[in-house]
């Protein structure tokens, strides 16, 4: 076979196309939030999807045989995002090969659907629960769920012991010492690193990054993101964008 001839015809047929596939930062952005145990967003993810967006790449003429062959890459790239953000290298081989292995044995396109569906749940719960098993009070877990939850906002430790009905003295000294980070330090991290993930991997000006994350302006985001990071957000996209997701420097 003549694979640059065999390309070119595809890319030919790609274009032509009224579907495509799915972008590159839609992928990325469905791995990260399962290899970050966000379940709600994976969710959303998939109650959200149309069908151009899930149109697949065409690896096989039979139809059942195409949606299994990207279930199972799916299955290969969640398992090693996760390995990536922490979960056990053999529990996660184990549970690919797993779900593998039901792919392999599924019979309609329905069926395939329904196993990767189950396999992105799996992963995400891990790591929510992974992320969940910090050595945290209760008090200091239901406040990091509160800014996590509210990360788009510009909260504040005033907001947090309200919502939790805390004294902000108590909770602020509690976060501290079992953090070792003030409140106000935790949701700027936070936020910084998220904003790092979007300059990575997505194409949205600073402006709509820093409302996204609750800034009170452009040129504060900026102050802050080069505090935390030692460069601009355009210094960093532009050293960082579209970088492998092997490779997890910030900095």
């Amino acid at each position: 076979m003549d694979i640059e001839k065999e390309l070119q015809k595809q890319l030919k047929n790609e274009r032509e196309s009224l579907g495509f596939r799915e972008s590159y930062n839609r992928e990325i952005r469905f791995y990260e939030i399962i290899a970050s145990g966000r379940m709600e967003d994976l969710e959303a993810f998939f109650n959200d999807s149309t069908p151009h967006e899930n149109r697949l790449g065409l690896l096989s003429s039979n139809k059942v045989s195409n949606s299994r062959y990207h279930a199972i890459i799916m299955a290969s790239l969640i398992s090693r995002f996760c390995i990536e953000a922490g979960l056990d290298i053999e529990v996660s081989y184990s549970l690919s090969d797993i779900y593998i292995r039901m792919l392999d044995n599924a019979t309609t396109e329905e069926e395939i659907s329904k196993i990767a569906h189950d396999l992105a749940v799996e992963y995400c719960t891990r790591m929510q629960q992974r992320h969940k098993k910090q050595p945290y009070s209760r008090h200091v877990v239901q406040a990091i769920d509160y800014i996590k939850t509210h990360i788009s906002e510009p909260v504040t430790l005033d907001d947090i012991a309200l919502h939790l009905g805390l004294n902000i003295s108590y909770l602020s000294k509690l976060f501290r010492k079992e953090t070792g980070k003030t409140v106000s330090r935790f949701i700027r991290e936070e936020k910084i690193s998220i904003a790092c993930d979007m300059l990575r991997h997505l194409e949205e000006s600073g402006t709509d990054i820093a409302g996204s994350l609750g800034f009170s302006s452009q040129s504060h985001f900026i102050q802050v993101f080069k505090k935390e990071t030692g460069m601009t957000p355009e210094e960093y996209r532009k050293k960082n964008y579209h970088k492998s997701w092997i490779s997890d420097d910030r900095g």
